[in-house]
Parts: structure tokens; sequence; C-alpha cells
């Protein structure tokens, strides 16, 4: 579907061929793009999850959309150009309460496999995005937003990350199996259902907007607006027509 992809490499600038080198100049660019955005679900408008209506949603409607959208979309972009990446399943730590996310493996990550060695690669994290592939092996990669690491405990595959000037610790942001992949549509709408209706959702309560600027970040609520610049964060309290200004200018929604 060449169409597919003239229109997501118009959405997010993209000029050159990507690489495993330039992957994160590649990753930078979606997120800067294609906010992480849960609008549709506090809308009760559920977007089905096939390449065609992702296409429509994302890159005709100029929407964004949350993890099992936004990796859905960029491992069949992927794919298209000849990736070998398989769609794993997750969970979320949660770190106000110290456990295991209630919802389960409700996370969507993308494993890349390149010259015999294994990669994440995830755009949907929201704020804690890595924007490069980290390897499987435990090497820490460092991005603007982070450092980022896989250490492997009990059966389990884990992220760590220190998001730049917010963390001072590896904390836990997910594990997950290689063998919870995803192979048909079937699991995908499952995991659509629980982030929709559960009560353990934490997408499905309030509006939540945040992506990448070139100097960092921008995260909206119906509350609040907070812009991570080199290093420095602004955070103001906001009314609705506010909010309803700031999704338009910040956002494009």
């Amino acid at each position: 579907m060449q169409l597919f992809k003239a229109l997501l490499e118009q959405r997010i600038g993209l000029t050159e061929e990507v690489t495993l080198a330039s992957m994160p100049i590649f990753l930078e660019k979606f997120s800067q793009a294609i906010p992480f955005e849960n609008l549709r679900i506090i809308n009760q408008q559920a977007s089905p999850l096939t390449k065609t209506d992702l296409h429509k949603k994302i890159l005709l409607r100029n929407e964004g959309g949350v993890c099992y959208e936004l990796n859905s979309l960029l491992y069949y972009y992927l794919l298209e150009e000849g990736w070998s990446v398989t769609m794993l399943t997750a969970c979320i730590y949660n770190q106000q309460e110290n456990v295991w996310s209630a919802t389960g493996n409700t996370h969507v990550i993308i494993l890349l496999e390149h010259y015999g060695k294994k990669y994440i690669v995830d755009a949907g994290f929201g704020a804690n995005i890595p924007l490069a592939p980290v390897p499987l092996d435990g090497q820490t990669v460092s991005t603007p937003n982070g450092q980022f690491r896989i250490k492997q405990k009990d059966m389990f595959s884990i992220l760590e990350l220190k998001l730049s000037n917010r963390d001072y610790e590896w904390r836990t942001g997910y594990r997950f199996l290689e063998a919870n992949k995803i192979t048909d549509l079937k699991q995908l709408n499952h995991i659509q259902k629980i982030i929709e209706t559960d009560a353990a959702s934490p997408f499905n309560k309030s509006p939540l907007l945040t992506k990448r600027t070139t100097a960092g970040s921008s995260t909206l609520t119906p509350n609040s607006f907070s812009e991570w610049n080199n290093g420095a964060a602004v955070k103001q309290t906001i009314n609705e027509e506010t909010y309803y200004m700031l999704l338009n200018a910040k956002f494009n929604m």
C-alpha cells in the first residue's frame, strides 16, 4: 500500500530511508508528529484497528492514538519496509501503587530482529517512549528522552527507564515475554475493549494528550498544560476554553 507509506512519511516529515542507525531520528519525528491521545476512548467512538482503519484515523484524519494504535501503525510501516517485526503484549508497572497493572498485558510493543540481535521498539508509551530501539541484551540506550535498558528477571524481560531531568533512579516501565505474540486482530480488539471499558484502565477516565517537541514534550489534560523545554518544566492550570485552544494550537486536533 504505497499510499500508506507515503502518507505516514509525509505526516512525520521523513525524507530518508530508515536504517537501524537512523531509527532514533525516525522515532523522534514520529513522536513529534503523532500524539499519544485517548480522545476517541473518552468520546466512546472506538475506531477499528485494521491497517485500513488506522490509515484513515491517523494518516487521513490526523489523529493520534494509544499504544495499540500507534505501535500497530508503526508495525505495519516497518513490516511494509521489509523489517522483521512482531507485536507483543506487555504489562505496565503502576508507579503510583507499586504494583503491576490490573489490566494485565494490555500494552502493545514491537519486537524487532536485525542481524540476529533483538530490540524493543515502542512509540506508544506516552511520555516514557524510548525514542530508539532498546536491545534485549541489557545494553543501555541514551536518547533525548532519557536512558532505557531491558533487564531479565525470573522469566520476564523488563524495560527500565530514567527520564531526562525527571528520574534520578532507574524505575520499572513494563514487563513482557517474547512468547506473548500478537498473531491476529482479535487479540488487539480484546486489548482495546479492556482499555476502553475496564474500571482499572487509566485511559478511559479523562482526556490525555502528550507529544514530543523539538525542545522536550507537551502534555495536555482538561485542567492543565505542561511543557518540558530543554530540561525546564512549566505547568499551568487551564480552563475549558484554554483546553480547546491548546488542543488545536499544540496538537492540531
